[in-house]
C-alpha cells in the first residue's frame, strides 16, 4: 500500500505557545516593549501627581519671589553705595538679570527627590522595585520627567517673559543659536543635578538619619552652583577650584549661556563638559547604589 505523506507536511509549523517556541527576535521586541511600557506608565504617574499637587507648585513659585526680591534689594543697595558701575564683571542690570534667571533655573534643575528616595530606602519601599523586572533608577527618572512637564512649561513662559522685559530695557536679543545652546545646557544641567542627587541618596543606606544632611548639602550645592550669587564673587582662586566640580554646570553655566556672557564657542565647550560629568556621575551613582544594596536589609515595604 502506498504510504501517504504526513498530514501537514510541506506546511509551516505553527507556534506551540511554549517557552522557547517564539522566535528570539519576537521575544526581544516584546521584552523591549514591556520595559518601555513600564517606564511610560511611570511617566504618566509623575504627570498625574504634578496635576494633583498644583497648589504645591504654585506655592513653590510664589516662594521664589522672596529670595530673588531680597537679593535684588541687596544688590541695588550695593551698587548705589559703590563708586563703580561694574562689580565682579557685572553692571547693575546684568546682576539683576542674573539673580532672576538663576532663581528660575534653580527651579528647573532642582529635583527635590532626596527625601522620597531616602524614605523608600528606610521604610522598605524599595523592596517593591527590587522584586519586579523594573529598574528603580529608570522608574524614578521616568516619574521625575513626567512630574516636570507642567511646571517646566510654566517656567519656560516665565523665562520668556523675563527676557522680553530685559530686551525692552536694552538687553541684546537672543539669536536662535544661543536659544538652542541654552536649551541643551538646561537639559544637561537637569541631568547632572538628577545624577548628583541620586548618588547622594545612596548615603541613606549607611546613615540612620539623613534629612539634616540633605538640608546641608542642598545649601552647599546652591552656593557652589551659583544659585545665590555669581561665582565671580568668590574670586579667581576659588573659581579655579569650582571649574573642577560639577556644580557650576547646573545653574551658573546655563544662566550665563542665556544672558550672553559666554561666547557660543565657550557655551559649546561647556556643554561637552556637562556630557562628561553626566558619564562620571552615572558611573559614581551606579557604584554607590551597588555598594548600598549590599547593606540593604529591606525591612518593611
Amino acid at each position: 500500500m502506498e504510504k501517504h505523506p504526513e498530514r501537514g507536511s510541506g506546511m509551516r509549523k505553527r507556534d506551540s505557545g511554549e517557552p522557547g517556541s517564539m522566535q528570539p527576535e519576537a521575544g526581544a521586541v516584546y521584552s523591549k516593549r514591556s520595559r518601555s511600557g513600564k517606564y511610560a506608565a511611570a511617566f504618566k504617574i509623575g504627570l498625574q501627581a504634578s496635576l494633583e499637587y498644583r497648589l504645591q507648585f504654585v506655592i513653590g513659585l510664589v516662594s521664589l519671589v522672596f529670595p530673588v526680591g531680597i537679593q535684588s534689594l541687596i544688590w541695588t543697595a550695593v551698587y548705589r553705595s559703590s563708586a563703580q558701575d561694574v562689580l565682579y564683571g557685572y553692571d547693575y542690570g546684568q546682576m539683576i538679570l542674573y539673580t532672576i534667571l538663576s532663581g528660575i533655573v534653580a527651579k528647573f534643575v532642582m529635583t527635590q527627590l532626596e527625601h522620597t528616595i531616602a524614605e523608600d530606602i528606610k521604610s522598605g519601599g524599595l523592596n517593591t522595585y527590587l522584586v519586579r523586572p523594573v529598574s528603580y533608577f529608570g522608574y524614578r527618572l521616568s516619574a521625575y520627567a513626567g512630574s516636570r512637564v507642567v511646571s517646566d512649561s510654566v517656567l519656560i513662559v516665565l523665562v520668556t517673559t523675563v527676557l522680553l522685559i530685559a530686551i525692552r530695557y536694552g538687553h541684546t536679543p537672543l539669536s536662535p543659536v544661543r536659544i538652542g545652546l541654552f536649551t541643551a545646557a538646561l537639559v544637561l544641567a537637569a541631568a547632572v543635578q538628577f545624577l548628583l542627587s541620586y548618588a547622594i541618596c545612596a548615603l541613606a543606606f549607611r546613615l540612620a538619619e539623613i534629612s539634616y544632611f540633605f538640608v546641608i548639602t542642598g545649601l552647599v550645592v546652591q552656593i557652589l552652583s551659583g544659585g545665590m550669587v555669581p561665582l565671580e564673587v568668590f574670586g579667581e582662586t576659588l573659581n579655579g577650584w569650582f571649574n573642577l566640580l560639577p556644580f557650576k554646570y547646573t545653574i551658573y553655566f546655563p544662566v550665563n549661556v542665556l544672558n550672553g556672557r559666554l561666547a557660543e564657542g565657550e557655551a559649546l565647550t561647556g556643554i561637552f563638559i556637562q556630557c562628561g560629568w553626566i558619564v562620571l556621575l552615572a558611573g559614581a551613582a551606579h557604584a554607590a547604589w551597588r555598594l548600598g544594596l549590599k547593606r540593604y536589609v529591606g525591612l518593611g515595604g
